[in-house]
C-alpha cells in the first residue's frame, strides 16, 4: 500500500488528490473539488465519507463546516507517512459559513486518518473550538459524523443501494436494525424515536449497503474516553444523539457538494429531479456531541482537543456485516501483553530494556518503547479475538525485521512492516482467539 498525491478525475472535474491505496476494491481519497474531506471510493462513481465536523448558530441558518470553505482558504492536507505496513494523512480546516465566516472566529479541526493494508483506517478527530470572538453565538450542536454516499454525475444512489434496506446499524452483541427506503422519518428526527433499543447498545456498526461494490462503514465505540457525547436530548438515554434525515420526497439527496462551486445557497440543497444527472451526497444519519431541539437544551461547547476516534472502510461486496462486529470488538477491547524479560532482568513492571506503553486507539496499535537489541518477545493474551493487529515499536535501529509466530518465521504478505524514523510498525494478518507468542527480531533490508 502506499499514498500519494496525483490529479484525480470524479464527475467531469479534475484537481489535486492525495490517494491511500491498500490494493483492495475501495481507496482513500481526499480530493480539492470536495475540499479534501477523507472519502472512501469504491468504484464506478461511488464514493462515501463518514463526514467532518460541523456546527450550526441559532443566529442565522448556515452551516459552518469545512465543505462550505469551496475555495480552500483553510483546507490542506498533507501526507504523514506512506509504506507498505500503513498509510497516515492529516487533514486540517476551519469551520466556516458560505460567507467565509469561521465561527467563534476561529474554530478549526485537525483529522488524522491512518490507513492500513486490510482497507480500514482510523479516523481521529480533534476539534478546536474557536474564542477569538463570539460570532454564531452559542452553538446548535457539534457534529462529528455522518453516513453519507456520493455520487457522480451519472451514478444514481437509487441505482446503487441494495433495496430495501440500504442501511444497517449492528449492536456488537446480536442486534440489527435494517432501515428502510425512503428513510422512515418525515424531517429531521432523532433515530430513537423510531428505534428506541438504540438507547442501550454497547457500540454502533452502521453500513450502506450496496449493489455490486464493496459496502462502505463506520464504527463507533460508546465509551466516553474514545467517542465522547453528552447524553440524548431526545430520549435522555446514554447515548449520543442520532439525527434521521427525512426520506420524504427524496429530501435526504442534496447537490451542493461535492464538485460544485455553487455559492448562492443556505444549508443544503436539495438535488430533487437532478438526482443522477450532477454529482451529489446521500446523507442517512448523523452522530453529534450534542444538539439542541428546544430552547430548554443546553449545548457545551467542547474542550480545545476534544478527540473522536471512528473505524472507517468497507467490507468486500456478499458479506454479512459479522466480521465488522468482531473488528470493533478486537478495537474496542484490545488484547493483554505480557512482555518476556532477558536473562536476568529484574520483574519490575515499570522499568526494563523493552515496556508495553499501552493500546493507541489513534494508531490501533500495540505500543512498545525499547532499548538496545533489536529484540522483542512478547505474548498476546486475547479477551475477544484480535482482528489484524499492529505493533509499533519504538527505538527501532535495523531497516528491517523478522517476525516469529508461536516460533514460525512469518513471510511477507503475512505480515507488513515499514521503519519510520526510530518507529517500526508491523501489521499482521489474521484473527487470532488463543494466547499468541511473537517475536520481533532485527534484520537489515526490507
Amino acid at each position: 500500500m502506499r499514498a500519494y498525491e496525483t490529479q484525480l478525475e470524479f464527475s467531469g472535474k479534475r484537481g489535486h488528490a492525495v490517494v491511500v491505496d491498500c490494493e483492495k476494491p475501495w481507496r482513500f481519497v481526499f480530493w480539492d473539488k470536495a475540499q479534501y474531506v477523507g472519502c472512501v471510493d469504491l468504484g464506478g462513481g461511488v464514493w462515501f465519507t463518514s463526514e467532518w465536523c460541523e456546527t450550526n448558530s441559532p443566529n442565522d441558518q448556515h452551516c459552518y463546516e469545512p465543505i462550505m470553505d469551496k475555495q480552500l482558504r483553510w483546507s490542506r492536507v498533507q501526507i504523514l507517512e506512506s509504506g507498505p505496513a500503513r498509510a497516515r494523512v492529516k487533514w486540517s480546516y476551519a469551520l466556516c459559513d458560505m460567507r467565509y465566516r469561521i465561527f467563534h472566529g476561529d474554530t478549526r479541526a485537525e483529522e488524522v486518518y491512518t490507513v492500513y493494508p486490510d482497507g480500514i483506517a482510523v479516523r481521529e478527530v480533534v476539534l478546536w473550538p474557536g474564542t477569538a470572538s463570539n460570532h454564531g453565538g452559542n452553538a446548535n450542536l457539534w457534529q462529528v459524523a455522518e453516513w453519507i454516499l456520493i455520487n457522480a454525475a451519472g451514478s444514481s444512489p437509487l441505482d446503487v443501494l441494495r433495496m430495501p434496506a440500504p442501511f444497517t446499524l449492528w449492536n456488537g452483541a446480536g442486534e440489527r436494525i435494517d432501515v428502510p427506503w425512503p428513510l422512515p422519518a418525515d424531517d429531521f428526527e432523532p433515530f430513537c424515536s423510531h428505534y428506541p433499543q438504540v438507547a442501550h447498545w454497547p457500540m454502533y456498526i452502521g453500513r450502506v449497503n450496496l449493489n455490486d461494490r464493496p459496502n462502505p462503514f463506520i464504527i463507533i465505540c460508546k465509551n466516553q474516553a474514545l467517542f465522547p457525547y453528552r447524553p440524548c436530548c431526545s430520549c435522555k438515554g446514554d447515548h449520543p444523539y442520532f439525527n434521521l434525515f427525512p426520506g420524504r420526497n427524496l429530501y435526504n439527496i442534496y447537490k451542493h457538494w461535492p464538485v460544485t462551486d455553487m455559492e448562492d445557497f443556505i444549508e443544503w440543497v436539495p438535488a430533487g429531479d437532478d438526482v443522477g444527472r450532477v454529482a451529489t451526497h446521500t446523507s442517512f444519519m448523523d452522530v453529534n456531541y450534542a444538539l439542541r431541539r428546544s430552547a430548554a437544551d443546553f449545548i457545551p461547547t467542547p474542550d480545545p482537543g476534544t478527540t473522536w476516534y471512528l473505524l472507517v472502510g468497507a467490507s468486500e461486496d456478499g458479506t454479512d456485516g459479522l466480521e465488522l462486529q468482531e473488528l470493533a470488538h478486537s478495537y474496542s477491547r484490545p488484547a493483554r501483553i505480557e512482555l518476556h524479560r532477558d536473562p536476568g532482568e529484574p520483574n519490575e513492571l515499570h522499568r526494563g530494556r523493552v515496556l508495553f506503553e499501552g493500546y493507541d486507539y489513534a494508531l490501533r496499535a500495540y505500543t512498545i518503547r525499547k532499548q538496545g537489541e533489536d529484540r522483542v518477545r512478547l505474548t498476546m493474551v486475547p479477551e475477544v479475538p484480535q482482528v489484524n493487529p499492529v505493533f509499533l515499536i519504538n527505538g527501532w535501529s535495523s531497516s528491517g525485521v523478522t517476525v516469529r509466530l508461536d516460533g514460525r518465521e512469518l513471510v511477507p504478505g503475512d505480515y507488513y512492516a515499514q521503519v519510520h524514523g526510530p518507529d517500526l510498525t508491523i501489521w499482521i494478518a489474521g484473527r487470532f482467539a488463543a494466547d499468541t507468542d511473537l517475536e520481533f527480531l532485527g534484520r537489515e533490508g526490507a
